[in-house]
């Protein structure tokens, strides 16, 4: 009767991948009696592969043994269960051809018979790459951050070769050898980053694979740095005065994120819910009482996230200093508080402000001009504009405004003329003195010429029928020519345009 015997054991690593090759496994018995085995199959690195023996040695204790290229890597040897089967475990420890493999049975040295086995190929395991790092860190402080690459389909390969790690911007951060995990199956490698700012950070790792283990690429992980180790940071002066306005200012990371945030002073609120702009939330704040504070800040975003953070700050009674303007005109110098200056109507002044206390100037005006931001319009004539200079104040410094008297004339009309500049020119040539598209001021007047000099003799004007107008230079001799537009009264000076021109 036919028996029924499975063959256990344990097929080490071979270690050329040029040579690897199953060879004998032996177990007693009468050759016939060693009738299949099945499992051996292409596989992958560090992948067991189980290869079943049945119906050979049909009774006796049988010591199995494996071996390559006449080498015995099966250890300790293995038995079969006594009823004819016997299963192999084997590990491939490197990619290459299996050929000519085959399974021996014997029973203490006697052949019980041979069993051929298919040839196959083993190759390079998958790998999955994972970049770990804290969601949080604090700036200043050392963290680490962890790379591990683990083989694919349970292999127990441990991957080799080295990592390099890069930001968003593909610069490459670090490169790191792996170390392999205690088990194998995978390897690591970490480094300790400072980081010396707040913001966003986004790391991402690559292994570059060996002649095992294919290459993998992590996926993104973005850690957030702030000054106290929490997606919220404070934007404070150390130190505050009372009665001066101060701006508190929050930053929650990432900047796009939805939400808002609220102020507080040692625990109680000082703030109502300041909305997040660009992860940036600001309240103007004056304190009452001086001494030694803690001002916090509690974020609440949109997908239910939560946190806070806090800084030390000390509030003194004063004095006070107030606060100094600085307002420019470009082009003329920096005009004094209390001044007057007189601006012609039509102009445009494009000021730039700076403060002491690094706050911002806003300008107000009252009367017929306009202010938007720190641009000044003159849009009136012979009439006074009060212009105002206002800064908050903060940092030490109480608040202040500035005043000027703007005294406004009659603006100065301006055209643009074909007319060239004065100078020699050569007789009978004609030049342009207006287009037919020109002739107006930027008041709407229009311009009316005469020569004033050599009328006749040395130059004449003409008017063609396309609306240009003309002047000839007909002898050698000195011409005069002027152009005059009336101005606008009470708004616009009038307009006086002249040029001499010298016919050679």
């Amino acid at each position: 009767m036919r028996a029924t015997r499975r063959f256990a054991g344990t097929l080490a690593r071979a270690t050329a991948a040029s040579a690897l090759l199953l060879g004998s496994i032996a177990i007693a018995a009468a050759p016939a009696n060693a009738t299949s085995a099945s499992g051996l199959a292409n596989g992958y690195v560090g992948v067991t592969q189980s290869i079943a023996v049945t119906d050979f040695c049909p009774s006796g204790n049988v010591q199995l043994q494996a071996t390559v290229n006449g080498s015995v890597i099966t250890s300790p040897a293995a038995s079969s269960d006594g009823n004819g089967n016997a299963t192999i475990l084997w590990t491939p420890a490197s990619v290459g051809s299996v050929t000519n493999a085959q399974v021996q049975s014997s029973l203490i040295g006697s052949p019980c018979g041979t069993i051929p086995l298919p040839n196959v190929a083993i190759s390079q395991v998958g790998t999955n790459s994972v970049l770990s790092a804290p969601n949080s860190v604090t700036v200043g402080v050392a963290t680490q951050i962890t790379v591990t690459v683990q083989s694919q389909s349970r292999s127990a390969y441990a991957p080799t070769g080295s990592v390099v790690v890069k930001d968003a911007n593909g610069a490459t951060i670090q490169t790191m050898g792996l170390t392999p995990n205690a088990g194998g199956g995978s390897s690591y490698a970490y480094w300790r980053w400072t980081p010396t700012t707040s913001g966003s950070f986004t790391f991402q790792s690559t292994y570059s694979g060996d002649s095992n283990a294919l290459a993998s690429t992590s996926a993104q992980d973005v850690v957030i740095a702030t000054t106290s180790g929490v997606p919220i940071a404070l934007s404070l002066p150390p130190t505050m005065t009372v009665g001066v306005p101060t701006t508190l200012q929050a930053n929650v990371y990432p900047a796009n994120v939805q939400g808002s945030v609220g102020f507080t002073l040692n625990g109680a609120p000082i703030s109502a819910s300041i909305p997040i702009v660009n992860g940036v939330a600001k309240y103007q704040w004056t304190p009452t009482v001086a001494g030694n504070v803690t001002i916090g800040a509690n974020y609440t975003t949109n997908g239910g996230g939560t946190g806070s953070t806090s800084n030390p700050v000390t509030i003194i009674a004063g004095p006070v200093s107030t606060d100094v303007i600085t307002l420019t005109q470009p082009g003329f110098g920096t005009w004094a508080p209390n001044g007057t200056y007189p601006v012609s109507n039509g102009t445009t002044i494009n000021f730039t402000a700076s403060t002491l206390s690094g706050a911002a100037v806003t300008l107000s005006e009252t009367g017929p001009c306009q202010v938007s931001g720190l641009t000044l319009v003159v849009d009136a004539s012979n009439a006074t504009c009060n212009l105002t200079a206002s800064s908050p104040g903060g940092n030490g410094y109480a608040p202040t405004k500035y005043g000027y008297t703007v005294s406004t004339g009659l603006g100065q009309q301006t055209a643009v003329l074909a007319a060239p500049q004065s100078g020699p020119v050569n007789v009978g040539k004609t030049l342009t003195m207006e287009s037919a598209q020109q002739g107006d001021t930027n008041a709407g007047q229009n311009i009316v010429w005469r020569i004033t000099k050599g009328k006749g003799k040395i130059c004449t004007l003409g008017f063609p029928s396309s609306g240009a107008v003309t002047l000839k230079i007909k002898k050698r001799g000195q011409c005069n020519v002027r152009g005059d537009a009336p101005g606008v009264p009470n708004v616009w000076a009038p307009y006086v345009v002249t040029r001499s021109y010298r016919g050679k």
